[in-house]
Parts: C-alpha cells; sequence; structure tokens
C-alpha cells in the first residue's frame, strides 16, 4: 500500500479610467496585496499568527496500561487551567488507559481525565493534570458567520511519530471551501483547503484574527484537498467544570456489548483506500466477521503493494449500530483501526515493510 476513512506585477499607474476598468483595478490590487503578504488585507500574518497559535495546539499519545503508545492526534487548549478540545475519535480507543499532551516547547503533561464527550459530533473535552500551571490558550471565535472563501490555518500533528522528522504543530494555510452537510453526524461542517493528515484530528482551525473557528477532523478519500472541519460552536455546549471519567471508563466496552447478532456488522464492505504518504489509491473490500468481542477480517486491494490480508483483532460496541474495531495482521505487517457506523465503515491503517512506512484511510459501504 503506498501514498493514497487530508489547507489555502506592479499596481496600475493613476489615470482617468472607466467605472468598470476601475473595479478590475481595484481588484488586481487586492489580489497583488493578497499574494505580496500572504494574507487577505485585514488580520494577522501568517507568521505571526502561527507563531502565537502553536503554543496552545498539543500532540495528544494514547497510551495502553503497559505504557505502549497506541496512536495520537492533536488538541488545543482553551482553559488556562489545562482544558483541551480534541476529537472524540482520537481518544475513544480500546485498550487506551493513559494520554499525554505534547507541547511544541517540549513539556508534556498528563491526561487527567475527560470532561464531556459529544461522540455524535466527534467531540472532546480533557483536563490536564498541572496543579498551579496557567496555560497559554486560544480564543474561540464565532463559527456562525464563517463564509465561504474565508482565509484559515490548520495547526496540528500529522503523522506524528511515524514521520522520520518531526510534525508536531504543523502549519497549513487555505480557504475555507464549502460548508457542508454532514449526515452521519447530523450537523454542518466547514470544508478546507488547509491540507491535514492522519494525526491532525482534533487541530486548532484559525481565521486571519488568531480565533479558533472550527476543529479538523476528517479527510476525504478519492479528492484532492477535500478536508473538513467542526464548527467551533458545538464545542461551546461541552464547557464545563464538572468532574472527569477517566480514558480506561471512556474507552470500557459498553454495558450491552452483545446484542442480537442482527445488529453486529458483517458481511462485505466495499470502497476504497488511499495512501496519505504516497500518490496511490485504490479499491478496497473488507470481510468483516465479529463475536464476542473478537473480529476477524478479510481484505483485498487493487493498486498497491498489499493485494490481500487477513486481520484479526477486538471489537466493542460503543453506541447504538456503532462498532470500533482494532485489527492487525502479522505477514503482512498492517494494522486497521476504524468504526462500522451502520452501513459504513471509516477507518485509517498503517502499513510497515523494513524501513518503509506507509499510512492511509478507507472509506467503505455495506454492499
Amino acid at each position: 500500500m503506498k501514498r493514497r476513512l487530508s489547507y489555502d506585477m506592479s499596481l496600475p499607474s493613476v489615470r482617468l479610467v472607466p467605472k468598470t476598468c476601475r473595479v478590475i483595478a481595484i481588484g488586481l490590487a487586492l489580489m497583488i496585496a493578497i499574494a505580496a503578504t500572504g494574507q487577505p488585507p485585514s488580520g494577522k500574518d501568517l507568521p505571526t499568527l502561527a507563531r502565537e497559535t502553536s503554543p496552545s495546539v498539543v500532540r495528544i499519545v494514547l497510551r495502553d496500561q503497559t505504557g505502549g503508545e497506541l496512536g495520537s492526534g492533536s488538541g488545543f487548549v482553551i482553559g488556562s487551567d489545562g482544558k483541551i478540545v480534541t476529537n472524540y475519535h482520537v481518544v475513544h480507543m480500546p485498550g487506551a488507559t493513559q494520554a499525554e499532551a505534547r507541547f511544541t516547547d517540549g513539556a508534556s503533561y498528563q491526561v487527567q481525565g475527560v470532561l464531556a464527550i459529544d461522540p455524535d459530533k466527534d467531540l472532546a473535552v480533557l483536563k490536564l493534570q498541572a496543579t498551579g500551571k496557567e496555560f497559554q490558550v486560544v480564543h474561540l471565535g464565532d463559527s456562525e458567520h464563517v463564509q465561504v472563501g474565508e482565509h484559515v490555518l490548520a495547526i496540528g500533528s500529522p503523522l506524528a511519530g511515524f514521520s522520520p522528522v518531526s510534525t508536531e504543530a504543523t502549519v497549513s494555510d487555505g480557504i475555507v471551501s464549502g460548508i457542508r452537510d454532514w449526515p452521519e453526524h447530523q450537523m454542518k461542517v466547514f470544508q478546507i483547503t488547509a491540507p491535514i493528515s492522519p494525526g491532525s484530528s482534533g487541530g486548532a482551525l484559525v481565521n486571519s484574527n488568531g480565533d479558533v473557528k472550527g476543529v479538523t477532523f476528517a479527510q476525504l478519500v478519492g479528492g484532492q484537498n477535500l478536508n473538513f472541519a467542526i464548527p467551533i460552536a458545538y464545542v461551546r455546549p461541552l464547557l464545563t467544570d464538572g468532574p472527569t471519567k477517566s480514558l480506561a471508563a471512556i474507552n470500557a466496552p459498553a454495558p450491552d456489548d452483545h446484542p442480537k447478532a442482527e445488529t453486529l456488522p458483517s458481511g462485505s464492505y466495499t470502497g476504497m483506500w488511499q495512501s496519505s504518504r504516497f500518490a496511490v489509491s485504490g479499491a478496497a473490500q473488507l470481510t468483516i466477521r465479529i463475536a464476542e468481542g473478537t473480529a476477524n477480517a478479510e481484505i483485498f486491494l487493487t493498486g498497491g503493494e498489499v493485494t490481500s490480508a487477513d486481520l484479526s483483532g477486538t471489537a466493542h460496541r460503543t453506541g447504538e449500530n456503532i462498532w470500533t474495531v482494532q485489527l492487525s495482521s502479522k505477514k503482512p505487517k498492517l494494522s486497521v483501526r476504524g468504526i462500522f457506523r451502520g452501513n459504513s465503515f471509516v477507518g485509517d491503517y498503517t502499513y510497515t515493510r523494513f524501513l518503509m512506512l506507509d499510512q492511509g484511510q478507507w472509506i467503505l459501504k455495506k454492499e
């Protein structure tokens, strides 16, 4: 499997011209100003935005009971006492019992617990264990008035821990290219051109004034710069000072972990995979069987190095018709993590062979 469920002449001399020409000249001057400064005429320049915002963006690392790293994502600080916003799918990982937040200055703090979650909107608010520490925070903006064409920055940690170089607090810029309905989560989302990758989930989407307008969370495979962020308005109802829950409690199987067989994900799901590291994608078919919390699957792929694999692992019910699975195979060395929701499967994969590493995403539908 290789790279493929990841934004942004001289002025005319002064003379009398017809009104239409004056409008064109003004438009050209505006375009030149944006191109020359890397920003719209109003707002902060890009280096200032990056410098002011990056210290509040963190990499969140999930670990199991033994301290082994299970995965990572991004987040950002919204409270000086250590409140952090991220995606629910970043912290909702089978076997994860502890987590830490790593800052750009090298500091690292343990996650004390989870303050609030909204699985339907894919959001979570965490609390860091840092008594007496005052953190630099981001400013939450008003996402209700975001416009298509608005300039934005995405800041996060794409492929952190897997890349041969540090990618924490990566800054990319683009525009809001659309405001879409996301039926699966019953919400509006921002479509953005600022590039994101696996690991960027939970990162900050910032406008030219430095206000956080959204939470980066998804990338559509099979296209270019089809990236998405959750409007910050959906975060506000989760802001609370109540008691925290442990990560172990959040990731424990639901009490009704053995529903009727007909509600279990089963059979064949087809769609496509796309690498986040190489310009490669292809068709994918996954056949899954789940019983007693154990999952077994076969995959068949086109367009990449791996053409088939038998995988096994765990499956946990995390909601009505929602199952989280973690699968792997030894040969080829492939791991798959994802969520079955109704008749769809969205997930990511990691494939290694000698010194080569590939990561990417899957989006599949039941046949």
